[in-house]
């Protein structure tokens, strides 16, 4: 049994002594008995068992001290007043004063085990003597002892005093007699000898002996009364005491506090107490908020012969962003929405801490919550393109998983992912791209290839095929999408919701086309269900002086971020540190209290305006120059205010690095030099291949030893990236130069010699090194053959991993080192320039584009060199929306190639030769196309290149030609053999059949498909496919099929890197599953993830984004949402519906503006504006094609027509009975699709025609139909419009039956402002709504009719 007591802080002390004495003396002779130790300790080592016991002593003597402190501050006039000037005639008697302060008048409450006590009792009377401790004779224990100094949870005063408060004016005591009293008495709490021995302390304060007085020190001092003499004896004691105490072990910072309680009144005013809070706050810090630097800390700093030789350590401690890191890992520990994913845009100036900052997140997030992490820095002075170093981030990543050795599991999970989800091709690319993925795929990668085989083939490509060449050129666009989609599955495959991935994209700024691009076109959700969920948070640090409102950050990038509906972007800016944050920081690195640092901190933060890397500097040079050093007689760092006051300040931080640096040996300098032309860090490897390396590794070590530099690895990095702006920015421009040069020259030289695995980076390296020599204007590049052929590769290499951005500026280099002898070099400069063009394609540099392509048609010596411009040129302007001017390029070029130009072909002999194609087909089986020869001819095979490249523009903008191309192609294919663009003339052909042969063009855009597999270029079948599934397999295929098969498609795509039809299967999947009746709900998510890929997809054209918005519209009112689709394409400078369609009048783009006009017509005739949607069904009737959307314009366009029939409006039901015989026709080849809707439309005209009967029975008959083929809403419209029959003719009962079921189907459709329409009106008007109208009713019945 244990029972709170109370003992004399006077007894505690001496049991505490007497504790400490055994324990040691147990020690020394080796009797120690483990189990009394107040802790656990090494007992391999006395001296360190000895002062771990010691600081576990004295850190309890420390706590019940503080005690006393938060006792003496608990009243609300803790404050102790300051000293005033003026004689002090009365004290009052009732406050508590100096003396007060003393081990006798104060007592401790401890935790006393069973049978120390007497019952009852709660004051022990504990006898302390050198024989041991005694309570009522009983002898305690050991352990007991140590029960009682270890329990210690409470002080107070004596009764006597105990209710006198601290001070009740500001004339009765002074505030230095009260420190001095308290610094006393903690000395007597941690003196080493026992308390036992020492005369009785008396608190009578006329009768203070000398001896006394010298520890209780509680006169008065007045500095202009104090001779040298006593100042001298004083300082004389305190060292006493400090010694004293420093002898026991106790900590330097202790010692200070005890030693500056003491000398209260005496010491500088900026290292004084002033209050008794400052007192418990600094050892509040010491003990518990920084005792690893404070209390345990005993390492003194090294000194050499040279004060500079002495370090400062600031530490991996983050000061003044508490705020900022708790924002960031609260957003981190939000749970992610479905479709949603995080970015936090972190600005601040260079040297603010933004990467220390998020270092410190990173380590909490992985350590403690499970995190992954992936980090990739950007540097100005890349060699490597922000793709490299995107891909060394993921290369470091997967380098550490296999180092681990434990984390079989989780690479298993990211090879079955990517597996899943990539094609075999997109793998090999991601392997190539991040070598150690290799070991994720070894089956797969031993039919690869080889690296070196793939280096031969580069250098050797003069001789390649054009039509090789050709192919190349068309898959641009798509191996650019892919390699951002691989990008974006990677990050999918190695994230989830249980292992989140935290991905840092450092100095943002300098990589702005690449990165903000690939998070541009972020889908956070796999569009395939089966697909795990990623939880990615995307942090994005940039310094925001470089970043104006200017820079294409703030005025494009930040704002799509912030708008895109699939990613959550959060934006903080990281201000100066402030002077408390300062304070802390120089605190740690200086190992002092933040009372002692307050004053240097003060003077630091005002001359360099709080930013952090400057501030570093500046204290480093301050050591440097001597002004602040390192005492060992004081054992600590000291400095005097006024040198510091007056030391310069430099203008920036450069400049004081550069100051900095003057104490490192000029070869030193001139190591760092070199290694900041390699940007902000060098493989050691690299630099093994400089001449004279050895010299430089040991100038490297230097530097690493100043903390210049930091070596990771293998791998030499700069402190701080403005290190290396510094380091670079000290050389003058010639000595940029000559230094880039040197090393480009070297490592030449090493490539050549090398045999090794280091051949191809160190090539790349070489060749950024001797470009940024050229750009720097060194005289010896101004023209050079080999250079050129050199970026030439380069080039052509980095095409080949689909890194486009470094291809354009290896091209843009080599041209440069042709200078006035281009195309001289006929085949390079033909090369570059192809090369040049092409990058500039992907990565939507359209002006420059132009400028490449408009040298080759000036210089190109024939057609054939010209050709592939010519059809970049094309696929450029198709892209972009400009089909008129890709047709005209077309036609002309057809014409250069002997081709006859549509625009010179009669109307007349273009149906012809639809006929004479159809003729020809006949006399072919389906055995006979897949296995015709392939074409040969150069010329033919240009022709139906050409040719093919137009046949989406024709559609859309001349679709009067678009017969007679599809026919060409088809009979240049008959005739001269079959090519990859054969089957999209096939699927061409068969679209013109749908007017007159269903069947006929249905089997012959399945034949295209089988055709196209036979052929290498599969990165074309996405969009075959999507041609075929959405013109022709709707009519002999269920809906639902379609829509699953496109659902595939757009992820074939997404393979396929195809952006263009990306976009188009989603909208002809979202148009379908709309078509289909799928739940509105789970459609409008699906449809805000795809318009903010679409928004991101900047080669998408016009009327794909557009089209895509005028389903999303008309969704989002079917289901009531207040969701302004138009918002997240703020490009598009959209806001209204009426707005929408005027852009696509302007714009002439007919299939999209048909499209408006249907989704206007269904939404009106949903919410039964009848005559509204018939002017929408007037205005969409101009072409007469059997198209997916002409099917249901004509079937809504009639059930309007019956609609405003029976509404007396005077409206004609042609369009109704029109309806019924298409659909007539469209059931005998789909029953599942088009069966319910003949049946309704015929249930529409019956009940217009006053056949009640019939009507009722055809509509029961669609309501069955629309059941078994799943149209839930075709299903909810025959249940309304039953109902709508049984109300007119007065069966009320039967006609809200009807309507009940019509809502149960709009409810699971999801169409819920649908279903408040109709709610809201039966609730306005009651039952009236079901009342008979007989005016509606027909006059008389009219014969049935089917």
């Amino acid at each position: 049994m244990s029972k709170l007591c109370w003992i004399p802080l006077s007894t505690w002390t001496s049991l505490a002594a007497h504790h400490r004495k055994k324990w040691i003396d147990g020690l020394i002779d080796g009797r120690q008995n483990t189990a009394t130790l107040p802790l656990v300790v090494d007992w391999s080592d006395r001296e360190d068992a000895k002062r771990s016991f010691q600081l576990t002593h004295i850190k309890q003597c420390v706590c019940v001290f503080l005690l006393l402190l938060k006792r003496l501050t608990r009243d609300d006039n803790w404050e102790l007043d300051a000293e005033v000037g003026g004689e002090v005639s009365k004290i009052d008697e009732r406050c508590l004063k100096p003396e007060d302060i003393a081990l006798q008048n104060i007592s401790v409450e401890v935790m006393c085990q069973g049978g120390q006590e007497s019952e009852g009792q709660d004051f022990l009377d504990i006898a302390v003597s050198r024989e041991g401790c005694t309570i009522n004779g009983v002898q305690l224990e050991m352990n007991q002892v140590q029960a009682i100094v270890y329990t210690s949870s409470n002080v107070e005063f004596v009764q006597s005093i105990r209710n006198r408060p601290l001070s009740r004016n500001r004339f009765m005591t002074s505030r230095h007699q009260f420190l001095r009293q308290l610094g006393l008495l903690f000395f007597q709490l941690l003196s080493p000898v026992e308390s036992f021995l020492y005369p009785k302390i008396t608190t009578d304060r006329k009768s203070v002996s000398a001896e006394n007085d010298s520890y209780t020190l509680s006169r008065i001092f007045d500095d202009d009364q104090i001779n040298n003499v006593s100042k001298l004896m004083r300082r004389s004691k305190l060292d006493a005491y400090k010694k004293e105490l420093l002898d026991a072990d106790v900590p330097e910072s202790i010692c200070r506090v005890v030693t500056d309680l003491i000398n209260s009144g005496e010491n500088d005013r900026e290292t004084s107490f002033t209050s008794l809070i400052d007192v418990l706050d600094e050892l509040q810090d010491i003990i518990a908020d920084r005792p690893d630097i404070l209390f345990y800390q005993t390492v003194i700093p090294s000194v050499g012969k040279n004060t500079h030789d002495v370090k400062i350590d600031f530490g991996n401690v983050v000061y003044g962003r508490e705020v900022e890191t708790k924002r960031i890992l609260e957003l981190a520990a939000l749970p992610t929405e479905l479709f949603m994913n995080r970015i936090i845009l972190i600005g601040g100036n260079g040297g603010e801490g933004k990467t220390f900052m998020i270092e410190g997140v990173k380590n909490h997030l992985v350590e403690r919550s499970g995190w992954v992490h992936l980090g990739v820095k950007f540097d100005r002075l890349m060699h490597n393109s922000p793709l490299s170093a995107i891909a060394s981030a993921f290369e470091r990543f997967f380098s550490s998983l296999f180092r681990t050795g434990d984390q079989e599991s989780y690479l298993s999970t990211i090879s079955a992912s990517l597996l899943q989800f990539l094609s075999p091709s997109m793998t090999v690319m991601l392997c190539n791209l991040i070598p150690s993925l290799r070991r994720l795929f070894p089956v797969m990668m031993r039919r690869v290839i080889s690296d070196h085989d793939l280096t031969e083939l580069v250098e050797d490509s003069d001789g390649a095929d054009q039509n090789q060449f050709d192919e190349i050129l068309s898959d641009l666009e798509s191996s650019r999408n892919r390699l951002h989609y691989s990008i974006r599955r990677l990050v999918h495959a190695i994230s989830s919701l249980g292992r989140p991935l935290l991905f840092v994209l450092d100095d943002l700024q300098w990589a702005v086309d690449l990165i903000t691009s690939v998070m541009a076109e972020w889908d956070p959700v796999p569009f395939d269900e089966n697909a795990p969920i990623a939880r990615v948070l995307f942090v994005g640090l940039y310094r925001s002086d470089e970043v104006d409102h200017n820079h294409i950050l703030s005025t494009l990038y930040f704002p799509a971020f912030k708008a895109m509906p699939t990613i959550e972007a959060h934006s903080i800016l990281l201000p100066s540190m402030t002077k408390k944050a300062c304070n802390s920081m120089i605190s740690y690195a200086l190992r002092l209290p933040i009372r002692l640092t307050q004053s240097l901190a003060d003077i630091v933060h005002a001359k360099t305006l709080g930013n952090v890397f400057y501030i570093k500097m500046f204290v480093e040079s301050l050591v440097i120059n001597k002004t602040l050093t390192y005492s060992l007689s004081e054992r600590r760092w000291v400095w005097h205010l006024d040198t510091v006051k007056s030391t310069p300040i430099a203008e920036n931080v450069a400049q004081l690095m550069t100051r900095n640096l003057q104490v490192l040996p000029e070869t030193t300098i001139r190591a760092l030099k070199l290694l900041s032309c390699f940007g902000s860090q060098a493989d050691e490897a690299i630099l093994l291949l400089l001449d004279d390396h050895i010299h430089m590794m040991d100038d490297l070590v230097m530097a690493i030893d100043r903390n210049f530099i930091e070596k990771h690895g293998h791998v030499y990095r700069f402190a701080h990236d403005i290190l290396e702006q510094g380091l670079y920015d000290m050389m003058s421009r010639r000595e940029q130069s000559n230094n880039h040069l040197f090393i480009g020259l070297e490592l030449i030289k090493a490539a050549n010699q090398s045999l090794g695995s280091h051949f191809r980076p160190v090539t790349f390296i070489a060749i950024d090194q001797i470009n940024r020599a050229k750009m720097l204007g060194n005289p010896q590049l101004s023209y050079s053959i080999q250079y050129a052929n050199l970026n030439l590769k380069a080039s052509e290499s980095s095409m080949s991993v689909s890194d486009f951005a470094s291809a354009l500026s290896y091209a843009e280099h080599g041209i440069s080192f042709l200078a006035d002898h281009l195309w001289d070099e006929y085949k390079l400069s033909l090369r570059l320039y192809e090369t040049a063009s092409k990058a500039c394609f992907t990565s939507y540099q359209g002006d420059k584009m132009r400028c490449f392509l408009d040298e080759i048609f000036k210089n190109a010596q024939c057609l054939q060199d010209k050709l592939s411009s010519h059809l970049l040129l094309i696929e450029t302007l198709v892209l972009i929306g400009k089909d008129g001017h890709a047709i005209d390029s077309a036609f002309a070029l057809l014409e250069e190639l002997g081709e006859t130009s549509p625009q010179d072909v009669p109307p007349a002999l273009i149906n012809n030769e639809v006929v004479a194609t159809k003729i020809t087909l006949q006399r072919h089986n389906d055995y006979d196309i897949k296995n015709s020869p392939r074409v040969s001819d150069w010329n033919i095979n240009a022709r139906m290149r050409v040719l093919g490249s137009i046949l989406p523009a024709l559609f859309t903008s001349q679709p009067q030609y678009h017969p007679y191309v599809a026919c060409r192609i088809v009979n240049l294919s008959i005739q001269h053999g079959f090519c990859s663009d054969s089957p999209f003339g096939l699927v061409a052909y068969a679209n013109c059949l749908l007017n007159t042969d269903i069947d006929e063009a249905y089997r012959w855009g399945k034949l295209s498909i089988s055709l196209h597999e036979t052929f290498e270029s599969k990165d074309k079948h996405p969009r075959l496919q999507c041609t075929v599934y959405s013109f022709l397999s709707f009519f002999r295929e269920p809906l639902q099929s379609v829509v699953d098969l496109l659902r595939i498609n757009y992820r074939d795509a997404l393979l396929a890197g195809d952006a263009y039809f990306v976009c188009v299967s989603i909208n002809f999947y979202t148009r379908f599953s709309m078509m289909c009746g799928h739940n509105l709900s789970v459609l409008e998510k699906e449809c805000k993830s795809f318009a903010s890929q679409m928004a991101s997809t900047k080669l998408t054209k016009p009327s794909a984004c557009l089209t895509h918005l005028g389903i999303y519209e008309a969704i989002v009112e079917l289901l009531g949402s207040p969701t302004i689709p138009f918002s997240l394409m703020p490009s598009l400078n959209i806001t209204t519906e009426e707005d929408y369609l005027q852009r696509l009048e302007s714009a002439g783009i007919s299939c999209a503006l048909q499209g408006g006009y249907f989704n206007a017509l269904f939404v009106d005739f949903w919410y039964k504006r009848y005559e509204e949607a018939a002017g929408w069904a007037k205005m969409y009737r101009c072409r007469n094609e059997n198209r997916f959307l002409d099917l249901y314009h004509s079937f809504y366009e009639g059930l309007t027509a019956f609609q405003l029939a029976r509404m007396k409006k005077n409206i004609s039901i042609e369009a109704g009975q029109r309806a019924i015989e298409c659909f007539r026709q469209w059931a005998e080849h789909s029953t599942w699709n088009f069966e319910n809707k003949l049946l309704l439309l015929q249930a529409e005209f019956l009940f217009f025609m006053g056949n009640k009967e019939g009507a009722i029975s055809k509509y029961q008959s669609s309501i069955k139909s629309a059941r078994n083929s799943r149209f839930v809403h075709e299903e909810g419209l025959a249940f309304e419009l039953l109902g709508s029959l049984y109300t007119q003719y007065g069966e009320l009962e039967q006609a809200k039956l009807q309507l009940a079921s019509a809502h149960e189907c709009y409810e699971k459709w999801g169409a819920f402002g649908i279903l408040e329409l109709r709610t809201k009106a039966e609730r306005r008007s009651g039952s009236s709504s079901l009342q008979v109208d007989k005016e509606f009713l027909p006059t008389s019945p009219l014969p049935s009719t089917s």
